[in-house]
């Protein structure tokens, strides 16, 4: 039984409610790439983004956790992302509409999660308590497309998991809340997950990651832009006008918000190369959400575990 549970977690991104053994390193290396033309509105209904805009996030994301004690872990995340953001808003010169397209990229850190898990309990199911910190530690407020908010997060999460055994899988379940500390309201956090082991090579491991919105963001006053030229062979004075909501669809990413729910499916099959080394492929689909952007994202990952035991 310890050594199938061993394989069904050591496949696992972050292992659910089960702590590391002391002296145990676990560090994955992921490329994940994220696509989208589509947006929840408000009452959760899929619509392409305004005017045709576009978002692409590509990122290598190291992830790590190490076992300070049987029953205390310690991890970190950090990714390096590049992305891409294609708006087209519809902008009045008069009482004429033209469609104005801008690309705008970003390389480089995104958040930094840190964090430790405690064990509180293995029979009969494994139960832990995680901490984590979000840091805008890499990157300034007034990049073009921001690759977060640019405030710092503290979430606090009750972690349960259960094994399966004589069936070779696993379950688990989480429940959590995200202190927001700037304008984003704060979050209820919630996964479920099960995975298991077809073969002692193969896994196969599905989760439902979820983010439900406390409703409590400050939200930015949205107000009209205006712009004034002159038009040198006339010399009238030309105004253009961006309404409240074109200057909303601007924000170059769509996969930031300050008061959203979202869904994401992940379905993972993984592959061990031995007891060490491992591979990873993951699909993820949003299937729900409300007032954020709906996307598609891949991701191919290549993971190193080290135990004494």
């Amino acid at each position: 039984m310890a050594v199938l549970l061993f394989v069904a977690l050591s496949s696992s991104a972050r292992a659910g409610a089960w702590c590391m053994q002391e002296g145990a390193f676990y560090s994955k290396l992921s490329y994940n790439y994220y696509f989208t033309v589509d947006t929840f509105d408000d009452d959760g209904h899929k619509h392409r983004n305004p005017n045709g805009s576009s978002f692409r996030d590509e990122n290598i994301t190291w992830y790590n956790e190490y076992g300070l004690f049987d029953n205390f872990t310690l991890f970190a995340s950090v990714p390096y992302k590049m992305l891409y953001s294609r708006v087209k808003n519809i902008e009045r010169v008069g009482d004429a509409k033209r469609l104005q397209s801008t690309s705008e990229r970003y390389d480089g850190l995104g958040d930094l999660d840190v964090g430790f898990r405690y064990g509180l309990l293995k029979d009969p199911l494994v139960l832990s308590l995680q901490v984590l910190t979000k840091v805008a530690w890499f990157y300034d407020g007034d990049e073009e497309v921001p690759p977060g908010n640019n405030q710092n997060d503290y979430e606090l999460k009750l972690l349960a998991g259960k094994s399966l055994w004589p069936f070779p899988g696993y379950c688990g379940l989480e429940l959590g809340y995200r202190w927001r500390t700037s304008a984003p309201s704060d979050e209820y956090r919630y996964l479920l997950e099960f995975g298991m082991n077809p073969t002692k090579k193969f896994s196969f491991r599905v989760k439902l990651d979820g983010i439900a919105s406390v409703k409590n963001a400050s939200l930015p006053e949205q107000k009209p832009t205006v712009n004034s030229y002159i038009d040198y062979e006339t010399g009238e004075l030309i105004k253009t006008v961006s309404s409240p909501g074109e200057v909303a669809s601007a924000f170059t990413n769509p996969s930031l918000g300050y008061e959203y729910d979202l869904g994401k499916l992940e379905l993972t099959l993984g592959y061990q190369q031995n007891k060490n080394w491992s591979f990873e492929f993951t699909y993820t689909n949003y299937p729900y959400g409300e007032s954020i952007a709906a996307g598609d994202q891949y991701s191919l990952a290549l993971v190193y575990y080290f135990s004494k035991q």
